[in-house]
């Protein structure tokens, strides 16, 4: 009978306990759930802030790679542009060139040779005239031009002189430009090419952009709804809480009166 007096002791005991951590925890769920319901404001209210914050963001940095995408695209247009501009010019090119190596200088020499057969026959004119027109009362006046026609043209052969150094000279900046031109043609096909791959890049990074944005405007939405929800949920949470502690309370009585009735029959038993 010793021992079951003492288990109903510790019976009685441990319920007391219980009670006692029951009622404290019924009491600290009612004090803390203000506080905790603040808390758990204060960080909704933050994360829906930054989560707009991180739209803005990604809103900001979808136009610059909008604007990027634009300016390269004009970079490449431009590119090509000039490319095909290039290309077009090389055969024109290429006719001045020969037109200057060739065709020029042959028709100057061709030019100088003609000049210096009329040049003989304007001599021969000249000196015709000249008799002709020095014979004693003739009604002609005596003909003295200033410079004589086969001086003239002979003039005119030696001023041709020039013009081989200058083909030459204007043959030699062609050819020189043709090469800069095909040079400027392969960097501007490379510019094309790397602007391609830009765009490229470009567009992968605003899919990536608005597949972020989209995240973003589901998350803060469901922040949203928390927030308006959160103080319900964490009074449930309270309630539900409280129920729980309520059943072990009254479960804890139950335990003390069966610990009393095991102390009474030992002193029954007496």
């Amino acid at each position: 009978m010793i021992l079951r007096r003492m288990v109903g002791v510790l019976f009685v005991i441990a319920a007391v306990a219980g009670i006692i951590l029951s009622l404290i925890g019924l009491i600290e769920i009612w004090r803390y759930r203000p506080v905790v319901t603040k808390i758990v404001v204060d960080n909704l209210a933050l994360c829906d802030q930054a989560l707009g914050t991180t739209q803005d963001v990604l809103t900001i940095v979808g136009q610059v790679v909008q604007t990027s995408t634009t300016d390269v695209a004009s970079v490449q247009a431009t590119a090509n542009a000039l490319a095909l501009t290039i290309q077009s010019t090389n055969p024109m090119l290429d006719a001045l060139i020969g037109l200057t190596s060739k065709d020029l200088p042959s028709a100057v020499s061709a030019t100088q040779t003609s000049l210096a057969s009329a040049q003989s026959s304007a001599l021969l004119i000249d000196n015709v005239l000249a008799t002709l027109t020095s014979i004693p009362l003739s009604p002609v006046a005596a003909y003295k031009p200033a410079v004589p026609l086969h001086t003239a043209l002979a003039q005119v052969s030696s001023s041709l002189d020039t013009l081989i150094p200058s083909l030459t000279a204007i043959n030699t900046s062609l050819a020189d430009g043709k090469t800069n031109l095909n040079v400027m043609d392969v960097e501007l096909t490379k510019i094309s090419e790397t602007t391609q791959g830009m765009n490229s890049t470009l567009a992968s990074a605003q899919t990536v952009i608005d597949q972020y944005k989209a995240a973003t405007t589901q998350l803060k939405a469901n922040v949203e709804t928390a927030q308006r929800g959160v103080q319900t949920w964490i009074l449930a949470i309270a309630v539900i809480l409280s129920f729980v502690l309520g059943w072990v309370l009254i479960s804890q009585l139950g335990l003390v009166l069966q610990g009393l009735d095991l102390v009474r029959g030992r002193r029954d038993a007496k």
